[in-house]
């Protein structure tokens, strides 16, 4: 991707229990956030303008693993739960925006609420390699295609066929996969294996408690593997409390 200069500006809510401050320039910042029992940071995601993004991913990485994944919702919002005390980084990133790292530091009995405006990313230039970001996407589907022609437990659906499906919602893809139940939620539809949620992973980050279609588009989706039991789970992605399941989802490249 070009290298282009952008910037974040990052607005700090105050509640009546607590506060936020944001420090720093540039493509990281640093969020000293006091959290409420349970630690959580909540937010919105919007534009340069103002205007709310919807579909951006929010990611949380603690020591250098990615622990939560959420979605912003239609009105840009998101909410992060159980977050552990210390240091972490906030990684935000949409497709036609410019990623961002954000480092907050949980303290306790206090909660607190962030704004994040991101900046529209110039269009790329015909004939430019992408980055290596787009690159280990690349192997990750390799990863996906490899696995949909050896593994006898788990199924797969590719870019072709969610061509063919064009699901407006990314659960809409899993009707008819045997074992998964997908009813109508207020927002999207809620996706059941064996009577109970699965674990759901996107783009390799692990998403606790995430309902697939929160945390994606069925537009932005470039695969998915659903795997009804722990057969078949690659051992990266395998998780002893995925007692119902296993979801692992694959976004397009910017």
């Amino acid at each position: 991707m070009l290298s282009r200069t952008s910037r974040i500006c990052i607005a700090v809510v105050a509640s009546a229990v607590g506060s936020a401050v944001a420090t720093g320039a540039g493509a990281q910042q640093t969020l000293t956030a006091v959290s409420s029992s349970g630690h959580s940071v909540s937010g919105t995601i919007a534009d340069a303008d103002g205007n709310p993004v919807g579909g951006a991913e929010i990611s949380l990485r603690v020591a250098d693993s990615a622990k939560y994944a959420v979605r912003s919702d239609t009105n840009g919002r998101f909410r992060i739960d159980a977050l552990p005390l210390g240091s972490a980084m906030l990684h935000v990133r949409r497709l036609g925006y410019r990623e961002r790292d954000v480092r907050v530091n949980v303290l306790a009995d206090r909660s607190a609420s962030v704004f994040i405006k991101l900046e529209e990313s110039a269009a790329p230039i015909d004939g430019m390699t992408v980055d290596g970001e787009g690159e280990e996407l690349n192997t990750k589907l390799r990863e996906f295609y490899a696995r949909a022609q050896s593994d006898h437990f788990g199924y797969f659906i590719d870019e072709q066929r969610l061509e063919q499906l064009r699901p407006e919602q990314t659960s809409d893809a899993l009707r008819a996969v045997p074992g998964v139940l997908v009813r109508p939620a207020r927002i999207g539809n809620t996706v059941k294996i064996r009577g109970c949620s699965p674990l759901v992973w996107v783009d390799g980050l692990r998403a606790p408690n995430g309902e697939l279609d929160d945390l994606t588009r069925g537009s932005d989706v470039a695969a998915i593997e659903i795997y009804t039991s722990q057969a078949g789970v690659p051992a990266q992605y395998t998780d002893r409390t995925a007692t119902c399941g296993t979801i692992l989802v694959w976004l397009k490249s910017d």
